[in-house]
């Protein structure tokens, strides 16, 4: 307590408001988790989800950018609108400039639209008219991430104090997840069948040893029909490799047609989790990931498994009334953040949740 306090004195500490949007397209169902990250506010849009390579390791922290490539439809754009029904809205930064044969150079995208295709939004506006024979998008996808107070080197940084609350109407009650994403692996092979082999595999940069650390499926393409289960192959935080998601009583179902946010498998009923994959027994985290396997092909979509460390939860129980931790004084926990963490936050709707209803709150962290 005296090193805490010496810290506050001295200025090591760092206060941050944070405002989401539940989803935007789709109402969040009650009974089901939602990873906020992929949607509008502070921190703003995570875009590496859907971004990387197929099955790629894609390490995380709150400065990760990564140059997206995309191919796209070509078309008209006629006045100033131009369409691509094979992306996400949000996958790429507003201002980009767009490249490819039969773009004019010069051209950029000025603001997105809400879009009616597949994807539930990918409708850009752009500041010039032409017909695009073919082209690729080009953008930086970046991570986001809720701003703890930078890096702190050798000094220790901790979660003090944390608020959430919404007043719109029937968002309550939920819960909201405070977690540390730290790496993604975009699935764009859905269609595939039997296990498939994630590449690039590397140690965590945070949790290395991978206690605690857990892993969640979401869209980030609206998934076709199909409703398969899912096993993961991974490494525990005891190094014991060949470890699967546990098929009792049942191996987690994917819902039919997904929306973009939601975790894929969560709800109620037989194969239904929320909001991580299921462990085996006795295991304690993840370490590693090795394969993926679907039962049954998604038809279609673009489906990503996040590897995160939980850190807080934050039930809210009435619309408009605050939810708060002492982490200090309540339970002395006081969740480590370590220099790049990534933090995020899900969301848990007890109720059916409207389109874009907004949540919001505040963290407190200090470094000693």
């Amino acid at each position: 307590m005296d090193s805490l306090i010496a810290a506050l004195s001295a200025g090591q500490t760092y206060r941050s408001d944070w405002n989401k949007n539940a989803l935007p397209t789709t109402a969040q169902v009650a009974g089901q988790w939602y990873d906020l990250s992929t949607g509008a506010g502070n921190p703003m849009m995570n875009s590496i989800i859907g971004s990387s390579a197929n099955l790629a390791h894609q390490a995380i922290t709150e400065t990760t950018s990564i140059t997206a490539a995309s191919g796209a439809l070509g078309g008209s754009i006629a006045g100033t609108v131009f369409t691509d029904t094979t992306h996400g809205s949000g996958r790429f930064t507003v201002g980009m400039a767009l490249s490819g044969t039969g773009v004019v150079a010069g051209t950029y995208i000025t603001s997105l639209g809400t879009g009616t295709g597949a994807n539930a939004g990918g409708t850009y506006n752009v500041n010039i008219s032409q017909t695009v024979t073919s082209q690729t998008i080009t953008g930086t996808a970046v991570a986001g991430g809720l701003p703890h107070g930078g890096d702190v080197g050798a000094l220790n940084k901790h979660l003090l104090n944390a608020s959430a609350f919404s007043s719109a109407t029937t968002t309550a009650p939920a819960i909201m997840m405070l977690y540390d994403m730290l790496a993604c692996y975009t699935i764009t092979s859905v269609t595939t069948t039997g296990a498939q082999s994630f590449t690039g595999q590397a140690a965590w940069a945070r949790y290395a040893d991978g206690s605690g650390v857990r892993a969640f499926l979401v869209p980030s393409v609206v998934m076709g029909a199909g409703s398969p289960t899912v096993q993961l192959s991974y490494t525990n935080s005891a190094s014991v490799a060949g470890r699967l998601t546990p098929a009792a009583p049942s191996l987690p179902v994917i819902n039919t047609t997904a929306p973009v946010g939601s975790i894929a498998y969560a709800g109620t009923g037989v194969g239904k989790y929320g909001p991580f994959l299921p462990m085996m027994a006795g295991d304690a985290g993840i370490k590693s990931v090795q394969s993926i396997n679907f039962s049954a092909t998604m038809t279609s979509g673009v489906m990503n498994l996040v590897i995160c460390k939980p850190l807080a939860y934050m039930p809210i129980t009435t619309v408009g009334v605050a939810s708060e931790r002492d982490f200090v004084n309540m339970l002395p926990s006081m969740p480590r953040i370590y220099d790049g963490a990534c933090l995020h936050w899900a969301m848990y709707a007890g109720a059916a949740t409207p389109v874009n209803s907004s949540f919001m709150g505040h963290i407190d962290t200090a470094w000693a």
